[in-house]
């Protein structure tokens, strides 16, 4: 019934009922007329010509539906949000229960049963009501509400009224009264993001339609009216949350946003009305309506949960983004499309998310600062973080350019910005600012971001959003300023005002965004992977981030992998290509704009060893050596193989190739043998590719999808692993080995090494500490991390050994109930040798004496056959270390090792190592002829005579004492 019942007749004139009769009965022999029109099937293509074409038997099946996903184990982790936030769970009409129905016919059409799709008495109730005094209602069958919500929109006019009543009719022909009912029940928005009723009950009381109550069943069918404002329950910001005056029966994360659910009692004085109507139609007995008006909905309500774990969003936002690259190859679709379909279709999607693993990974970083240092409060703030600052204490990066202002510097408690007075003045009713915290571009001018520090010591940085100037209102000034006009200011007069005794300027927050909470510095991500499958069983992308739609850093983020790309490379595929472990590389530089580069992380170069020891202390020299020794080309091609370059979809690796950037590619020694690549690469992608070694030569591409099955649980992808074959097991356990010295002998890994369990890797650190990695396996698991700071201009206190120190904690955690396995299965067909580490060749005892002789394995038949001739013997003194003449009284023999190929410091930017010239080119000039007889012939000396005698005359005449 309408508001206006309730008017006095004697407001009415003649003439303004007259008017309404005359203008009701025209729209009602309109009506009548066009819908006779329709059912005797004559024309009426001028009304009509927009009308949809339909199949009323697809309605069910062409209803969005909401897509689940589920973990390793089939558990149930989330129901996919699609963008409109729409979840909808189909049920079919035998699942409501009878009062269900009744319900929502009483109140929204009484006469369902009988009406052939359209309610001819219903809209003469609704005209007479009319001329009471009240307005029209709209009249509209379920039927008409059902192809309306299916096929039109909403406007109001007569045609889509037309319109909506010739569907009605087609569909009344063509479907049962079920069908229609089943159709619209699971079609209807009932609030909370829940379409269909099957979602409200869950939505709203955590349990399945069929469970629902005749006073819950009618709290739904109130809702139809208005869901805005009969939803059981609302959304409350927290910030208008009072808990003296609302009922919170909840909250819920949207998008990062903390809202309360709230009781609203408005949805139960409807439900009443609902009760009422159902009880005059005679659906329900006096009994069973008292008993549902006694029902408490309130202390009923619970609301139901959309997501059912206590992850955060990074692993399940990684599973909708392969789930639709999946369902997009699959269709041979667009990824919108394929979007469109894991939004819609109900699908299910298994995971390969092993919930415990991921929640103790999650568990590693809600504690990250706490792990790595202890007690927060007893470090140098900020915890990690190497940085230079101004005077005022602003974060300046290496060139003396502010990274991040101080948040007191530039923002006030409201988050309003404040520009000193001598960054502005007012020119002619003009704005100018000249201040460096503004940049203009395009139509918006950006904020520089600002940074705190918080209770654990942790830097935050808080991004500042743009506020909006059209170009046409502002000018760039010869100085570097940005003048406003008049016109603009006039036009936005809160968007900046003058404020305090110090005449600031005050930019309106009102205007752009602050990120209140922060994101806390350093960044850091971790996967764990199963090598054997591909399978991510965990991962994390970022430090203390809330929300959905954020940064996974583990998948998205792309950083230089310094020389954790050393392994996959360069070692890895020299391996494939012939080399062994035993094969040299040259610790010496090469020579670059006149200057030796390659530096080294230590001190100076050491000349030629095995690869295993470049690897080892992570030569960087050596490393290119290794490379140029390899080829361009044929480490790309390997790299290829290990998914770091997609040679047929360039746009979607993150490797740039000469072709796309002739001037600034990846396709050189740096960024192949150092890391310092263009763009870099993410965890997911460096973790993975060290997969093919820990998996005994194939690399899987990583999945966290195991496959995928559509609403009636056809399997529509299975198994989705994807295998290439880089090398044979023997070649990829040689690498293997290789990494388990670098953590074994601790020179940059020490810190990874696990008690009693085989462990293997490798760290990396970029240039000036801006990115630190360890990426390493053990016979159950492969895990790769990185932390970064977001802002790459912010440096980092400590190298690669805080990464593998965190990697370790993270190892720890994960195998804690694991059988511990000491070493890594060797296949058959692995030997050993002793070798020289300065010539690659079998070893002898001039090796040995060397010192040069070292113990390597090989794949069988690789091992060297020569035996070592690079030494010549030779005799020193004792005393100088020079090469001896026979008038040293001491002497020693040696072995020197002499390089085949004549070594000119030119080449190598001046820099001679120390094997070079290792044997002594000098005679001894302390032990020289003279110095012999003088020394011979010197009292005590060998040849010393005393008349006549070496021991003296002992004819002596003098008495005997």
């Amino acid at each position: 019934m309408s508001d206006n019942k309730y008017k006095k007749h004697d407001s009415f004139s003649l003439l303004t009922v007259m008017g309404k009769v005359i203008k009701v009965s025209l729209l009602l022999l309109i009506i009548i007329a066009a819908l006779g029109a329709m059912i005797v099937g004559s024309s009426v293509s001028s009304i009509l010509k927009d009308v949809p074409e339909i199949d009323p038997t697809t309605m069910i099946s062409s209803l969005s539906q909401t897509s689940t996903i589920y973990d390793s184990d089939g558990n149930l982790l989330e129901k996919v949000q699609n963008p409109e936030y729409e979840y909808r769970t189909v049920v079919t009409i035998d699942k409501m229960p009878q009062h269900l129905i009744d319900a929502f016919i009483a109140i929204e059409d009484e006469r369902f049963e009988s009406h052939p799709g359209v309610d001819v008495v219903g809209i003469g109730a609704s005209i007479l009501e009319y001329l009471k005094g009240g307005s029209i209602r709209g009249a509209s069958t379920i039927t008409q509400q059902l192809v309306r919500n299916m096929y039109l929109t909403s406007d109001v006019t007569l045609s889509r009224k037309l319109n909506e009543a010739y569907l009605a009719l087609q569909v009344e022909q063509t479907l049962s009264k079920d069908q229609i009912l089943e159709a619209y029940l699971n079609k209807i928005s009932l609030g909370q993001g829940a379409y269909g009723v099957q979602e409200a009950a869950q939505t709203y009381f955590s349990k399945n339609v069929e469970d629902l109550t005749i006073a819950e069943s009618a709290l739904f069918a109130g809702i139809v009216k208005s869901p805005s404002n009969y939803q059981p329950f609302l959304r409350i910001e927290a910030k208008n949350f009072n808990k003296d005056e609302m009922n919170q029966l909840g909250q819920i994360d949207v998008n990062g946003q903390l809202m309360y659910l709230v009781y609203n009692p408005k949805s139960v004085e409807r439900q009443k009305t609902v009760l009422s109507q159902m009880k005059k139609l005679e659906k329900i007995t006096e009994d069973q309506y008292e008993k549902a008006l006694a029902e408490n909905i309130e202390t009923a309500l619970n609301p139901g949960e959309k997501t059912f774990h206590n992850m955060t969003s990074y692993p399940v936002s990684y599973i909708q983004s392969q789930a639709t690259e999946m369902l997009a190859k699959h269709y041979n679709i667009s990824y919108q499309d394929a979007q469109k379909k894991l939004f819609n279709e109900g699908l299910k999607i298994y995971s390969t998310v092993n919930q415990n693993l991921q929640e103790e990974l999650e568990y590693m970083y809600d504690n990250f600062t706490e792990i790595m240092v202890g007690d927060p409060s007893k470090v140098r703030t900020p915890f990690l973080v190497d940085w230079t600052r101004d005077k005022t204490e602003n974060i300046l990066d290496s060139k003396g350019k502010v990274v991040y202002y101080k948040r007191a510097n530039l923002v006030d408690g409201d988050y309003n910005v404040l520009l000193p007075k001598s960054s502005y003045e007012y020119i002619d009713g003009d704005l100018v600012i000249n201040s460096k915290t503004l940049t203009a571009k395009e139509d918006y001018i950006d904020i520089s971001d600002v940074y705190s520090v918080n209770e654990e010591n942790n830097l935050v940085t808080h991004s500042i959003g743009a506020f909006l100037v059209p170009r046409q209102e502002y000018v760039k000034t010869d100085q570097g300023g940005i003048r406003i006009s008049k016109n603009f200011l006039k036009e936005n007069p809160d968007l900046f005002t003058v404020v305090g005794e110090n005449e600031a300027l005050k930019i309106s927050s009102d205007y752009y965004s602050f990120q209140r909470e922060g994101i806390v510095q350093p960044q850091s991500a971790t996967v764990i992977m199963d090598y054997r499958t591909g399978e991510v069983v965990a991962l994390v992308g970022g430090r203390d981030v809330k929300g959905v739609s954020i940064l996974n850093r583990a998948t998205d983020s792309r950083r230089q992998p310094g020389s954790s790309i050393k392994p996959i490379a360069v070692y890895y595929p020299s391996l494939a290509e012939g080399f062994t472990a035993g094969s040299i590389a040259d610790d010496v530089p090469i020579t670059v704009d006149g200057s030796p580069w390659p530096r080294n992380a230590y001190k100076g170069y050491r000349g030629l060893f095995t690869y295993r020891m470049a690897l080892d202390i992570s030569s960087n020299a050596g490393t290119v050596n290794a490379l140029s020794n390899l080829g361009i080309d044929k480490s790309i091609k390997y790299l290829e193989k290990m998914g770091i370059i997609d040679s047929e979809n360039p746009e979607k690796d993150s490797f740039v190739s000469a072709k796309e950037n002739p001037s600034i590619n990846d396709e050189n020694l740096s960024a192949l043998a150092l890391g310092g690549m263009t763009r870099g690469l993410t965890p997911l992608e460096l973790t993975a590719a060290y997969g093919a070694i820990a998996n005994d030569g194939t690399y899987i591409k990583p999945k966290i999808v195991k496959k995928i099955l559509d609403v009636n649980g056809n399997i529509i992808i299975d198994d989705s692993t994807e295998k290439t074959q880089i090398t044979d097991e023997k070649t990829a356990y040689i690498m293997k080995d290789m990494l388990t010295s670098v953590v074994k002998n601790g020179y940059t890994a020490k810190n990874a090494k696990l008690d009693g369990m085989a462990t293997a890797g490798k760290t990396g650190t970029t240039q000036n500490r801006e990115d630190i990695w360890f990426i390493g396996f053990t016979p159950y698991y492969l895990i790769g991390t990185w932390i970064g700071n977001d802002a790459p201009a912010i440096y980092l206190e400590e190298g690669s050994d805080a990464a593998s120190s965190f990697w370790n904690k993270v190892a720890q955690k994960i195998h804690e109930d694991k059988e511990p396995v000491a070493e890594f299965e060797k296949p058959e067909g692995i030997v050993s040798a002793y070798i020289s580490f300065k010539s690659g060749k079998l070893g002898t005892e001039s090796v040995g004496s060397a010192g040069h002789g070292t113990n390597e394995i090989f794949v069988d038949g690789t091992q060297p056959k020569e035996y070592d001739d690079s030494y010549k013997s030779f005799t020193v003194c004792a005393t100088t270390g020079k090469i001896a003449t026979k008038y040293c009284p001491n002497t020693e023999s040696r072995y020197a090792f002499i390089r085949e190929e004549e070594y000119d410091p030119k080449d190598h930017g001046g820099y001679t190592p120390s094997d070079v010239n290792y044997m002594p080119t000098e005679e001894c000039d302390v032990h020289t002829e003279d110095s012999y007889y003088d020394w011979y012939y010197s009292p005590f000396g060998p040849g010393f005579i005393y008349n006549n005698s070496i021991f003296g005359n002992n004819n002596d005449d003098g008495d005997d004492d």
